[in-house]
């Protein structure tokens, strides 16, 4: 293991206490008192609560520095709910991971397999949020149509988009209306930082349009020390998959046509840049608008998944509602934006020497 230095350690430490106090407010309504933390220097083993006198809660350096810091906050939660267990039900005799403490982890939507041997729990949960061959193969024939929408024709571009988004919907009410057992995850896409109206825009995006629901939650990026906002995402493993590939896309892509417009109006500055990009993400926001309503000719309505909404909430059961707020800085520069935007095609993602990792565009 990479030697760590004592004052990053010193952070992880005051961070897991941060994220204790969060997650004892959010699933445990601050019934528990603070425990003592530690880093644990197996490299094998999660995390591990000892009770009794000691009271210590203690973490993988292993897993902290290895993995990203939402698998921290899995393992985090396991073991606040053996905590939970011995000091506020007061229940000593059943196993570990007895009847109790896989009750509490079912009603609060913590994860109870999140404990042993790193490597496994690790292999375990990404063959958990995978998408199952039945539905990569959907996903295989959306990112074929997204190819198409690579045409220099812009009407047939337009047109592959369309049936790209309607076979998604199109996945989704089949689904619904069989009633089949669906898998829901979540998951933190992009970088730990500050929200600003565009990246809100986007999340509003995916939504609505994309199958998911989203939330900006607090984040952490444990090698660099930065706490900030995350979004994450909440869907079947194929729709998070989908949203995960859009939100990047719409991301890099504003940012090639800022480049663009600045290289083609000589501008030297980045003043308009947000007002240019929120005007994109606006104007593409209506053309999906414009699309749904097509799609309601067909009868093709989504209303949502109710059981993905359950998901969400038991992982969510206290959300705030904000808002960002923007000033254009010029309304000519915002105008281009929109029309931009209401041209804009998704185009497909490539795989990166065949496997599963799909590349962006950047």
């Amino acid at each position: 293991m990479t030697d760590i230095n004592d004052k990053l350690k010193t952070a992880w430490l005051r961070q897991l206490n941060e994220e204790w106090k969060t997650a004892n407010f959010l699933y445990f309504t601050n019934s528990m008192r603070p425990p003592n933390f530690e880093l644990a220097y197996s490299g094998t083993t999660l995390g591990r609560w000892k009770g009794g006198c000691r009271r210590c809660l203690s973490i993988s350096v292993a897993l902290i520095n290895r993995h990203a810091w939402e698998y921290v906050q899995e393992v985090l939660y396991h073991e606040m709910a053996h905590q939970y267990v011995e000091e506020v039900l007061g229940i000593y005799e059943e196993l570990p991971h007895g009847e109790t403490f896989r009750r509490v982890c079912q009603e609060k939507g913590i994860d109870s397999t999140a404990t042993g041997n790193i490597q496994a729990w690790v292999e375990n949960r990404s063959n958990r949020f995978a998408v199952n061959s039945g539905n990569q193969q959907m996903l295989d024939k959306v990112h074929k149509l997204l190819a198409l929408a690579q045409s220099p024709n812009e009407h047939e571009a337009q047109t592959a988009m369309a049936k790209a988004h309607e076979l998604l919907l199109r996945h989704n009410l089949t689904i619904l209306d069989t009633q089949a057992k669906r898998n829901y995850i979540h998951k933190q896409v992009g970088k730990v930082g500050r929200r600003d109206p565009a990246k809100s825009t986007i999340s509003a995006i995916l939504c609505k349009y994309f199958f998911v629901e989203a939330i900006w939650t607090f984040g952490y990026d444990q090698h660099r020390n930065q706490s900030g906002r995350v979004l994450e995402i909440y869907g079947t493993p194929e729709n998070v998959e989908m949203a995960e590939y859009v939100y990047h896309y719409l991301q890099n892509v504003t940012e090639l046509l800022w480049r663009e417009y600045k290289k083609k109006n000589t501008i030297s500055r980045n003043r308009h840049r947000r007002t240019f990009i929120y005007g994109i993400l606006e104007g593409f926001y209506h053309k999906l608008e414009g699309r749904e309503s097509e799609n309601i000719s067909k009868k093709l309505v989504w209303k949502g998944d109710p059981r993905l909404k359950e998901f969400y909430y038991q992982r969510n059961p206290r959300r705030i509602r904000t808002f960002s707020r923007y000033s254009r800085t010029c309304q000519d520069t915002y105008n281009s934006g929109v029309s931009q935007g209401k041209k804009l095609i998704i185009h497909k993602g490539v795989r990166e020497g065949g496997s599963k990792k799909i590349k962006y565009l950047n």
